[in-house]
């Protein structure tokens, strides 16, 4: 699709844009965050900047950078997640769009001027995407077609739509555990069933750091399945049809790194039965069976030596994330979720 030009200046037809950021406060996150939004090429007087703290105080060490940045500070006073934290932050903007972001990313300088272009050459669009690379330079996340990710570190809404449509619902957050996941899914999934009209320009860029970097990420990965039971039952086809989903010309896979952790723990558990039994040859087969569901697992990480040990346990720790997301959509929405497992 057809991006705007960085270098052209056209007549601005759209409002006030209003850059809502949720954070946790991480001081050097923020630092390089307010940085690149003073840099931003389109007038000053074009934009408004509001920070959502998520259950802290902003760091004494900002008050400067906050100033000089012209930045609105909302705080929750107990941490609800990212979706609860944008939605108030939406609830201070004043602009036409709402441009979500988030604190450890970086746009690029020309972000909003690029974004503003966009919006005014098709006033009727609801929801713009921008491009969010890692530092390589590579996406963030794959796109189909274009077909949006609904990432929201780069994602300009229509505040009228947003508050139509009831902004990020805020139930994909378990504040016991801190865990949050797919209220980006949901929100486009209600976006687009709302008859959101969507666009995306990879003219408006920022730049988010890699995921999962610690050796212990894959655990704190395999976790956040407990929402997905959640996201089954609000969008049950969507679901079905979008969340990982694999497809080579007329074959369908679907979710099969989950399918992968369920082929890990029955093959150990076929392996443990069979010896038991004396069947010493069928359980050398099922450990190997296992042990090929471990290496598409590990692939995930790139083979990371250093992950290894967290990976094997990944498996289990899904399963039971899966299994106490599904009772808690059970209590949210009471009636059973559809099984997210064998769809």
């Amino acid at each position: 699709m057809a991006s705007a030009s960085a270098g052209s200046a056209p007549t601005l037809s759209v409002g006030i844009l209003s850059v809502v950021v949720p954070t946790l406060g991480d001081e050097r996150h923020l630092r390089a965050l307010l940085d690149s939004l003073t840099a931003q090429t389109l007038a000053r007087d074009r934009w408004e900047l509001i920070l959502a703290f998520d259950g802290t105080d902003p760091p004494e060490g900002l008050a400067a950078d906050l100033a000089r940045a012209g930045a609105t500070v909302e705080r929750l006073p107990e941490r609800r997640g990212p979706g609860a934290a944008r939605n108030a932050g939406a609830r201070r903007a004043t602009g036409e769009y709402v441009a979500f972001t988030e604190d450890d990313c970086l746009p690029a300088a020309n972000w909003l001027a690029t974004a503003a272009a966009r919006l005014a050459l098709e006033p009727g669009l609801d929801v713009l995407e921008g491009a969010t690379l890692l530092p390589d330079g590579t996406p963030a996340r794959r796109r189909h077609g274009e077909a949006p990710t609904w990432l929201p570190t780069n994602l300009f809404v229509r505040r009228s739509f947003f508050e139509a449509i009831g902004g990020y619902h805020e139930r994909f957050f378990d504040s016991h555990r801190e865990i949050y996941f797919r209220e980006d899914s949901d929100f486009g999934f209600t976006a687009r069933e709302a008859g959101a009209r969507v666009a995306h320009d990879s003219a408006p860029r920022v730049t988010h750091p890699r995921e999962h970097p610690g050796w212990l990420d894959p655990i704190r990965w395999a976790r956040r399945y407990e929402m997905d039971p959640l996201l089954a039952a609000r969008h049950p086809e969507a679901f079905r049809e979008e969340i990982e989903v694999v497809r080579w010309g007329p074959f369908t896979l679907r979710r099969p790194f989950v399918r992968a952790c369920v082929g890990y723990v029955l093959s150990w558990v076929a392996a443990a039965a069979a010896m038991a039994i004396g069947e010493r040859g069928v359980a050398a087969w099922f450990a190997c069976m296992a042990a090929l569901a471990a290496l598409f697992l590990w692939s995930k990480w790139r083979f990371d030596p250093r992950k290894l040990p967290a990976v094997l346990l990944v498996p289990p720790v899904l399963l039971a994330a899966l299994l106490r997301g599904r009772a808690r959509a059970y209590s949210s929405a009471g009636r059973g979720g559809p099984s997210i497992i064998a769809r």
